[in-house]
């Protein structure tokens, strides 16, 4: 299937499994498959100690005590990646963020990646469980500030929420839609974690009004990679081909990858 799996990651994500960099570079040379590796930005910009430090109270303290740590890694990261880039291997990363809009991971070198996911895993009002009002309007601010990174695709746009038990409204989803089209981005739909009817949702509304949506497994073990019944199943629903309905990273990321 003419795919392209715009989310994957490795060991260096911690909540990878038995992914690894060099299973996939085996892939990459002996197959055409597009896919993009994007580990979690968290993950490689905190410390050992403290890689799930980011979803924490003192997630902004860890970071900022350690930046030389997390610029470091962030040019390890990429400088790895790209030793072993071959066939339709994208380098990217899963950009996680502060809701002021400071990027977890350097500033200097975001526009050395192929593609660029962002993810608002989680933001004040969503860690401590405040009222629906106020974790949709900071889940919005967050987007907006994702959005002014140039992300090319927002990752599991409803999961974290879900995940707290906030449920999504319609009027939720079209502000989503509308605003990933006004800015060119991409919207996935993940098969890591199934959301299923928000995922119906979201999808019939951006293919109506031209919205871009991306193919991604989130890949944390080698099962899940290259299984898009999922995102088959979602483009049955919607009445379109799935190779017609997701986004393929732009030709100037792929001729990266060559």
């Amino acid at each position: 299937m003419d795919l392209c799996d715009c989310h994957c990651h490795t060991e260096r994500s911690d909540c990878a499994e038995d992914v690894t960099l060099e299973w996939y570079v085996e892939i990459a040379a002996n197959s055409s498959r597009a896919f993009a590796i994007t580990d979690h930005s968290a993950h490689i910009c905190y410390p050992q100690h403290a890689k799930w430090g980011f979803w924490t109270d003192e997630g902004r303290e860890i970071f900022e005590q350690h930046k030389d740590y997390a610029n470091a890694e962030i040019d390890s990261y990429i400088a790895q990646v790209r030793s072993v880039q071959t066939g339709g291997m994208l380098l990217g990363i899963e950009l996680d963020m502060f809701i002021d809009g400071t990027p977890v991971c350097d500033e200097t070198r975001m526009g050395d990646f192929d593609i660029l996911l962002g993810a608002a895993h989680t933001f004040p009002a969503l860690h401590h469980e405040a009222e629906p009002q106020q974790v949709e309007a900071e889940f919005k601010v967050m987007f907006q500030r994702l959005a002014g990174w140039k992300i090319d695709v927002l990752a599991h746009p409803f999961r974290p929420l879900l995940l707290k038990h906030y449920a999504i409204s319609d009027d939720l989803v079209k502000w989503v839609v509308d605003f990933a089209g006004e800015h060119g981005i991409a919207l996935e739909i993940n098969s890591h974690h199934i959301c299923r009817d928000e995922d119906i949702r979201m999808a019939r509304l951006a293919y109506e009004q031209g919205v871009a949506l991306a193919a991604g497994t989130d890949s944390h073990r080698k099962a899940e990679f290259g299984d898009f019944s999922y995102h088959c199943e979602i483009a049955e629903t919607v009445g379109v081909a799935a190779p017609k309905l997701y986004w393929h990273p732009p030709q100037a990321a792929m001729q990266a990858a060559k």
